[in-house]
């Protein structure tokens, strides 16, 4: 079943992970990890007048008025719904308890008629299975829940009151909108079912308390044990533990202060999108909640890469979740390969994800942010802990060189399209090898390995010079030997053979692509291969800012000529573009930058990837957390030298 591309609003726990649309309505639902499985085909809410044949009014529809915000300071949604039609205001509020895996959906409902009303809830709600099992469906006559599962998997939905009616499949969708369940069956090899409550009868301006419970367990035995917590528990009780979690959590990070409302909800809202993005369990991070199940516009986001983390992880340091960090590099020892390096992304479990080409800059990147973060924290227990990978990382970048060009050997780059030897895949190797190095010395390693780490380093400094600097035109360019047309022979005339792969297998490839890109950036910030005031970097930033700047809009592309989902600016590419002219002390022109991400963000104060260059509306995949972490490591940055007063 096609789904949104956008998820309006996210809930959870860091361990269960809730996907709403703007008019409220569940669309993904994440347990135990925050990427995998995904539980909800179709989950519908709705009003019924009992007695009334056909009467279902389904929350989500358009016969109602939406509005959406976050309850401040948490990752509490609450979306009013109001039918003036029908005299009717529906106040929904979703969030997931903090220590129990139970995503909780606490109704007020008012009649704003001026008829009294007899009223009843009802529930559709389809599973998914993400695996070959078998999925099944029954209603548990004790805990007054249906219950949805498979192997492993058990997805109670029960409420604070008595059931009035059920049905498992057997149309059931039909029957709901009907507003007539026929239960005759109470277990079936079906993904759907529904249920209904009596709210009773209401009297102009009367309102209604009403509470749903979706609770998840591996068990059966255990999410019925869920099922009877929750329904012994109050809303009041649950929502307020829940608030309070959410503001201890605020509490326990770095705090801003700005002056400007929009700014310092933002800088929150991303330390509640962090938590929400960081697997409890494991330490995983999540690039983004997923918007596209079916692979019809990307290669999916829910996967953890290593070179988001690890700018993720710098944000997370600096404002104070450093322990969220330790955990992080920790999951990522355990998913590093044999042979030192790490794969392109992986599961929030470790599992290697659906991948299709090395990313070299994936490794440099995550041992230059091991070496960052023990620059903040000065752990150096974390950095014994952290040595045997390190070590066999680097040891994996110093061998992956080529001998022709003395650049990393062909892989991805870090947008996934070209295969060849980059200008950021190379910085990010040097800032890799450079960093184990340092790391070396401070634990007192061997001098012949550091030494001989260092010149590694410095060759690739060298070779990045020789292929990428043109003096003629005062800037770097992008790749050398890069395959463009992956799907047959290049179309330049410009090109030479390379082997691809240790069985020998070779393709042809381009000799230069000379397309600006904004991740030559990668170069100083964050590698620090040149010098920021260097003036080949300066020209090649003015050369990016000038090619790359997307007009009307404003905001930075990612480079020339890119056509995914239209080829919009993006939030992190904008945002690096500022931490350059920081770093240069040009604060008037990153602060414009800056400007321009605050406004881009969603009306619940999320981040988005990109927005659209004809009208500036978020285009794609929200909330991106490389987009949160770009803006904390710029606002910080802004603050620290004394620019956000």
């Amino acid at each position: 079943m096609a789904k949104t591309y956008f998820n309006n609003a996210i809930i959870g726990n860091s361990s269960m992970l809730g996907c709403l649309t703007d008019r409220g309505e569940l669309v993904r639902l994440f347990w135990p990890n925050i990427d995998y499985p995904q539980h909800i085909e179709s989950f519908a809410a709705g009003i019924f007048f009992m007695g009334l044949k056909h009467s279902t009014m389904w929350l989500h529809e358009e016969t109602w008025q939406h509005c959406q915000r976050y309850v401040k300071d948490t990752n509490i949604v609450e979306t009013v719904c109001v039918n003036h039609e029908k005299g009717l205001k529906v106040i929904q509020a979703d969030f997931v308890l903090p220590d129990d895996d139970v995503l909780v959906r606490q109704y007020e409902i008012e009649n704003t008629g001026k008829d009294k009303a007899d009223l009843g809830f009802i529930i559709y709600s389809a599973g998914i299975s993400t695996t070959s099992a078998l999925l099944s469906t029954l209603f548990d006559f004790d805990t007054d829940a249906l219950i949805h599962y498979r192997h492993s998997y058990y997805i109670s939905i029960s409420a604070n009151s008595e059931v009035y009616q059920f049905q498992l499949g057997n149309n059931a969708f039909e029957s709901a909108v009907g507003a007539e369940l026929g239960g005759y069956d109470n277990i079936g090899m079906m993904n759907d079912g529904a249920l209904s409550w009596k709210l009773g009868e209401l009297a102009p301006g009367d309102k209604k308390t009403f509470m749903v419970g979706i609770c998840a367990s591996h068990t059966l035995k255990g999410v019925k044990k869920l099922a009877r917590r929750f329904k012994a528990s109050t809303p009041s009780i649950m929502r307020g533990e829940t608030e309070k979690y959410w503001a201890d959590f605020i509490k326990s990070a770095r705090e801003v202060s700005t002056g400007r409302e929009e700014i310092d909800e933002l800088y929150k809202r991303s330390l509640l999108v962090f938590k929400l993005m960081s697997d409890d369990k494991t330490g995983g991070l999540l690039a983004a909640p997923e918007v596209d199940e079916e692979f019809t516009r990307c290669g999916r986001y829910a996967y953890c890469w290593g070179r988001d983390a690890a700018f993720i992880t710098n944000a997370l340091d600096k404002c104070g979740l450093s322990g969220t960090v330790d955990k992080f590099y920790r999951w990522a020892v355990k998913t590093q390969d044999d042979d030192g390096s790490w794969h392109q992304r992986y599961h929030m479990d470790g599992n290697l994800a659906p991948s299709w080409g090395l990313q070299i800059d994936e490794t440099g990147t995550i041992i230059w942010g091991i070496l960052e973060h023990y620059r903040r924290v000065g752990n150096k227990d974390f950095l014994e802990e952290m040595w045997d990978s390190v070590k066999k990382g680097v040891e994996f970048l110093v061998g992956f060189i080529d001998e022709e060009t003395g650049l990393p050997r062909p892989s991805f780059d870090l947008w996934e399209e070209r295969f060849g030897e980059h200008v950021y895949s190379s910085a990010a190797v040097h800032g890799g090898i450079r960093a184990g190095a340092e790391i070396a010395e401070i634990l007192g390693a061997d001098s012949m390995l550091i030494e001989r780490w260092k010149a590694a380093a410095e060759q690739i400094k060298g070779a990045i010079e020789r292929n990428f600097w043109k003096e003629d035109k005062r800037r770097f360019i992008r790749s050398v030997r890069v395959k463009l047309n992956p799907w047959g022979e290049e179309h330049s005339q410009f090109k030479t053979v390379v082997k691809v792969n240790p069985k020998g297998y070779c393709r042809d490839v381009t000799l230069e692509d000379w397309a600006i890109d904004v991740s030559l950036l990668g170069l100083t910030i964050p590698f620090g291969v040149f010098d920021v005031d260097d003036s080949r970097v300066a020209d090649t930033v003015s050369a990016i800012e000038e090619a790359l700047t997307s007009h009307p809009v404003g905001g930075i592309k990612r480079y020339e000529h890119d056509s995914y989902i239209g080829g919009n600016p993006w939030v992190l590419t904008t945002l690096w573009v500022a931490l350059y002219h920081i770093r240069r002390k040009q604060f008037g022109k990153a602060r414009d930058y800056f400007e321009w991400a605050v406004r881009a963000r969603t009306g619940l104060g999320l981040l988005p990837e990109q927005v659209s260059k004809d009208t500036g509306d978020p285009a794609w995949v929200i909330p991106l957390t490389w987009s949160h972490a770009m803006f904390v490591l710029v606002l910080l940055e802004l603050i620290e030298a004394g620019e956000m007063l």
